[in-house]
């Protein structure tokens, strides 16, 4: 038999057993890589979220051994406290008031950039350095610039005319709050600015001559150019921001510590204080699961906003 009718008898046999289990593996190899990284990414926060969803049911505590079932105890006394839901409203004030200022802060940032011919560089890092540092660094430094008795910024706004005396900006109930925002969005809109430069840098040039040669002002530009082209940028950082500064703790926690008068205190500080302060870890698990229903459904709106907007830009 020669070569050629060897090889093609050897064509026309079904693959073995091993050939078939090979062949199966080469086409789903991505998947198999997965699996190690997937399966223990699972364990890491899988875990820890079905462990806190048991603890919710219990009256696990950190001044007794052992806990015992007690069903919806944690979260009736949870929905019943009256600081919990004073917690829920300055949380919802707090993320919302700091991602629409972190994004606007970083949109007309991003844009002057893009503007800007000399210095660039130097200015995109002047600008990040507010990110670039850890949150409990700024924190302390913020608090050593409003202090009322050494801090510089009453001594310039004094300097300035702008106020007659030295203000307690993080004591103060009718200030603390509004500080803690601005603090937020100053140390949050680099991360937008630097997404949404990068955004901007993919917009074709050739639609800004298009709109130019057909009379449209630098408004109508941003308006029909620039902000649908960076509308999936812009709520993917959205998405994003919302759940970090839902679930943020330590930068109201190290300026205010929630005070005063509850007036700063949002749900991660409040669930610090059921848990680690009163000890009733039972009900800490049951804020945190609150906590997590609550995103989800701000995440469910958005979501359907986003999926709103989608259609309406494939309509047009």
């Amino acid at each position: 038999m020669s070569q050629t009718a060897a090889h093609d008898l050897d064509t026309l046999r079904p693959p073995s057993a091993g050939a078939k289990l090979l062949g199966w593996a080469d086409d789903r190899l991505a998947i198999l890589f997965l699996i190690p990284g997937l399966t223990c990414l699972s364990a890491v926060i899988l875990y820890p979220v079905f462990y806190n969803a048991v603890l919710g049911f219990t009256n696990a505590s950190l001044m007794f051994p052992g806990w015992k079932f007690i069903g919806t105890t944690n979260f009736r006394l949870t929905l019943t406290d009256p600081l919990f839901w004073t917690a829920t409203v300055n949380t919802l004030v707090w993320t919302a008031t700091s991602v629409a200022g972190q994004l606007l802060l970083g949109l007309v940032a991003a844009l002057a950039l893009e503007r800007v011919t000399a210095g660039r560089t130097v200015l995109r890092l002047a600008l990040i350095v507010p990110w670039a540092f850890p949150s409990i660094v700024m924190a302390f430094a913020w608090k050593f610039m409003l202090d009322p008795l050494y801090g510089v910024m009453n001594y310039v706004l004094m300097l300035l005319g702008m106020i007659d005396a030295p203000q307690q900006w993080l004591s103060s109930p009718e200030f603390a709050m509004p500080t803690v925002i601005i603090m937020n969005i100053w140390f949050g809109f680099p991360f937008m600015m630097v997404a949404i430069i990068a955004g901007l840098q993919t917009i074709p040039q050739e639609l800004y001559e298009a709109a130019g040669i057909d009379g449209a002002n630098s408004l109508q530009s941003f308006w029909y150019i620039t902000l649908p082209s960076l509308w999936r940028i812009i709520a993917t950082l959205v998405i994003l921001r919302t759940i970090w500064v839902f679930n943020n703790f330590d930068f109201i926690y190290l300026t205010t510590g929630g005070g005063p008068i509850d007036t700063t205190t949002t749900l991660p500080v409040y669930a610090y204080t059921v848990g680690w302060q009163q000890y009733d870890l039972g009900r800490m698990a049951a804020v945190a699961l609150i906590m997590m229903v609550l995103l989800v459904l701000i995440l469910l709106v958005y979501a359907q906003l986003l999926r709103s907007q989608a259609k309406n830009g494939a309509a047009e």
